[in-house]
């Protein structure tokens, strides 16, 4: 049976375009919906850090996601700063019952097995709560959050750009892993909620490109994935010193190259590869 080629690559041609089509609508989904979910603030909550990174060692403790921490996070974020905990006289245990809460809401929307919530309160946890007292603050935060629980977050645009360009090799995972570890690393600062996801996915991955040894590339790279995203140049550079000034005062080693760095890096924004898929 013959095949008619022209009418192959039509139909080929015709398929990329809807795939490019659908990829460009979920883009402009999460930028919408970004702004339902977060928020960009200015004020500072002295107790943030210290709650954030007790979130962080039971991530740890139990092996949760990052998502699930991020998650975590950003119902945290988003019920402290709606009730302005910074303006009002909290008991000091209210910041940690809202860590517990948050983390246990976050574990049963993401994780398969989720612990008990007595057993969430580990890893030096100051006060100690019951159950039914977790439970009924649980339903203070769903109503805080309008039932909104899964947010768009940094890893959201992560995923979106793999997908986009068609990344399937154990690298090119290894180089989300690379992302989602800066991001938990910067997560914890008060300065983390001034940018939207989107901006805060962009610095992510332009940090792990520049952190990428003997890349020479890097701002090629750097304007592909501003086309893939566009985000706001000025916002992309304020994101970007921030992470900086917070990883010049660590010893963090984002990403082991485990191969050619310039054959990693060109790999990863090949549009070409897409479509091998």
């Amino acid at each position: 049976m013959a095949v008619d080629q022209n009418a192959q690559k039509s139909l080929f041609n015709d398929t990329l375009k809807h795939d490019f089509l659908c990829d460009d609508e979920e883009l402009q989904s999460l930028f919408l919906k970004e702004k339902e979910t977060s928020f960009t603030e200015t004020r500072f909550i002295p107790a943030r850090k210290e709650t954030v990174e007790w979130i962080l060692k039971v991530r740890t403790h139990y092996g949760f996601s990052a998502l699930t921490a991020i998650f975590a996070v950003n119902y945290l974020d988003r019920f402290i700063y709606s009730f302005n905990f910074e303006k009002i006289k909290e008991p000091p245990w209210m910041m940690q019952l809202a860590a517990v809460t948050c983390l246990s809401l976050a574990a049963k929307v993401e994780e398969i097995h989720v612990p008990l919530l007595l057993d969430f309160q580990v890893e030096d946890t100051k006060y100690v709560f019951e159950a039914k007292t977790i439970q009924r603050m649980e339903v203070l935060v769903l109503s805080s959050l309008s039932w909104r629980m899964n947010p768009v977050t940094p890893i959201s645009f992560f995923d979106y750009v793999i997908r986009r360009v068609g990344l399937k090799r154990d690298v090119h995972w290894e180089l989300l892993k690379s992302c989602e570890n800066l991001l938990l690393s910067i997560v914890s600062d008060s300065g983390f909620v001034r940018y939207l996801p989107s901006v805060l996915a962009t610095a992510t991955m332009l940090h792990v490109i520049h952190q990428v040894e003997g890349c020479n590339n890097a701002i090629d790279y750097e304007n592909q994935l501003l086309g893939v995203l566009k985000v706001s140049k000025e916002e992309l550079d304020d994101c970007y010193e921030f992470m900086s000034d917070i990883l010049s005062n660590t010893e963090l080693r984002i990403w082991q190259v485990p191969s050619s760095p310039s054959g990693v890096m060109d790999a990863f924004f090949s549009y070409d590869s897409s479509n091998d898929s």
